[in-house]
């Protein structure tokens, strides 16, 4: 094998097998280092020349990539390499195209804004201007997006290809220039955007291919973002309101995507005024993918509409309430809770509590548990007052069939009693949802019972962590329960101690789990160990100390190997 890098690269380059030839491609900069700038020019530039209408699309990807890396090496040089990605951008393959596109994005970092107007803007124009080969026009539109504001004198040029591009008859051409009308109006001044741009969308907004229009929707909220709410009102809402009438539901589906911030870039005024009836309509659209994804950004819309205007959205969310289809369901559960927060409480009360309630009723798991979390978010917009319509059904949710609902209804059940903060109302209301966690079938739902538990003893203190909590693990370590329940309410008990005093651990805690240590279940017996444990970095009391180094050092002869293990690990440590 020759030792010269250039000669190894062909030799590699020689192989039947594209993933070799690929992975001696991604070595080139190596290569390329060594060999130095001017045979970088004189020898590895031709080569790779004579590679282009031989070699697999997945090695000329991996060619335009290493391209890229090339020009970091001769940076100053790095203008050499143009030819040859000007090239590669007209190849009929996408991703060896867009891979293109971005190393010359990377040489132009390079080069000088002279050499951008002198070099780069007649290559876009090339580009932009051959008729044989579609590829290259639709490079040429990637690549004026990034070039145009350093593009100086030739910003004129740049623009009206841009336009002219417009009315490509290759839709692939079009929709190119729809994808990207919005990113280059970032770059233009207003009055270009006005004067070239809008007319362009315009006349995209109403292309017969539906894959053009719909890719017009992002673009539409770019442009609507550099403009001010009288240019909004003439220029964008007329394309809103066209958009949201369309044919094609893919079209509205992209736009509906989009609404929140089309609100947002609009304006209050205009989406007080009109966005609202427009956003309404897609919300009772007649296809029910243009209604999941309507009801999902309704989410984020309702935070760019005037409190007073709300009030026309809540009978659409009483109309989703009731969909056949269950994800618009799931998704108006969550608008529910928000729009409450920004609703006056009676109103809430009166207008979507029911249907929050039945909907906590509902056949579809999802609905159900997202139902839950509203729930939360809706009682604790609406004050204690609610808790007592809300309770019995978030009681009735922990008896749910499916883990992922009583979950929820776990969190949300945790949240309000953090958000309350009223003991009397906990204990009446909330405490008897709680403590059922104790006794959950499912681990996911225990471990949430428990992570929580520092925080709701942190919040209503010691006194109900060793009165009222305390007695209900008490009650489920001596029922005749599956030992699974029991270890949870040692573990309750465990958290119970870290936030006790010495004296209440030794005369509350330790009896508790003196009494578990001797317990006929193997896996009680080392959970009790590890209580046991924690108890005595509490107690200072020395006789008690010994009264649970005792107790442990029993079971270091335990006939389980698990309970022996976690015995004498207890006392060595």
């Amino acid at each position: 094998m020759s030792e010269n890098p250039f000669e190894v690269l062909k030799e590699d380059m020689e192989n039947e097998e594209v993933y070799l030839k690929v992975n001696a491609m991604h070595r080139v900069k190596v290569v390329a280092t060594l060999l130095g700038n001017d045979k970088i020019k004189s020898q590895l530039i031709p080569y790779f020349e004579s590679l282009l209408k031989k070699e697999d699309d997945e090695v000329l990807f991996a060619l335009a990539e290493e391209l890229g890396n090339i020009a970091q090496i001769i940076p100053n040089q790095s203008s050499c390499l143009l030819p040859l990605l000007e090239q590669l951008a007209g190849f009929d393959e996408t991703v060896v195209r867009e891979q293109a596109v971005r190393s010359i994005t990377i040489v132009c970092g390079f080069l000088a804004d002279n050499e951008i107007a002198n070099t780069i803007v007649p290559m876009i124009l090339r580009l932009a201007s051959n008729d044989t080969n579609f590829t290259c026009r639709v490079s040429a539109v990637s690549l004026m997006c990034p070039l145009y504001a350093r593009a100086g004198n030739q910003k004129e040029k740049i623009r009206q290809k841009f336009t002219e591009l417009c009315s490509e008859e290759t839709p692939m051409v079009r929709r190119a220039v729809a994808t990207k009308i919005g990113e280059i109006a970032q770059f233009m001044d207003k009055i270009h955007v006005i004067q070239d741009l809008i007319p362009v969308l315009k006349q995209l907004c109403q292309d017969e291919q539906d894959q053009v229009r719909l890719l017009c929707m992002e673009s539409l909220m770019n442009i609507a973002k550099i403009l001010n709410s009288g240019e909004n009102k003439t220029n964008i809402l007329p394309l809103i309101i066209q958009s949201a009438e369309d044919k094609s539901w893919r079209v509205r589906l992209a736009l509906s995507k989009i609404f929140a911030d089309l609100a947002e870039a609009v304006g209050k005024e205009i989406a007080d005024s009109s966005l609202i009836q427009i956003f309404s309509n897609l919300l009772k659209d007649t296809e029910c993918d243009v209604r999941v994804i309507a009801v999902k950004s309704l989410a984020r819309f309702i935070k760019f509409v005037s409190p007073e205007k709300l009030n026309l959205i809540v009978p659409l969310l009483q109309l989703l309430s009731k969909d056949p289809f269950s994800q618009v369901k799931q998704n108006a559960c969550e608008v529910i809770g928000q729009i409450a927060t920004l609703l006056p409480k009676e109103y809430s009360q009166s207008k979507l509590q029911q249907y929050l309630i039945d909907l906590m009723a509902d056949d579809n798991q999802d609905v159900r548990r997202n139902a839950a979390k509203s729930a939360g978010q809706f009682a604790s917009a609406i004050g204690p007052e609610a808790l007592n319509q809300f309770v019995p059904f978030l009681k009735k949710s922990m008896d749910d069939p499916k883990w992922r609902v009583r979950k929820e209804t776990m969190q949300t059940i945790i949240q309000l009693a953090l958000t309350v903060k009223n003991p009397d109302v906990f204990n009446k209301q909330l405490e008897s949802v709680f403590v059922m966690f104790l006794k959950d079938r499912a681990a996911e739902v225990r471990s949430m019972g428990l992570s929580q538990l520092p925080a709701l003893i942190a919040t209503y203190k010691q006194e109900w962590a060793v009165g009222n909590f305390l007695s209900k693990c008490v009650e489920t370590l001596s029922k005749d329960v599956g030992s699974l329940y029991r270890i949870n309410a040692l573990y309750a008990i465990q958290q119970i101690s870290f936030s006790v005093d010495g004296p209440v651990a030794q005369d509350r805690l330790w009896p508790i789990v003196q009494k578990c240590l001797k317990d006929p279940v193997p896996n009680i017996r080392f959970v009790s160990i590890r209580v046991a444990k924690s108890l005595s970095k509490k107690i200072d009391n020395q006789q008690t100390l010994n009264q649970i180094k005792q107790a442990i050092n029993e079971l270091v002869e335990d006939p389980d190997r698990d309970v022996k293990f976690y015995a004498q690990e207890a006392l060595q440590n």
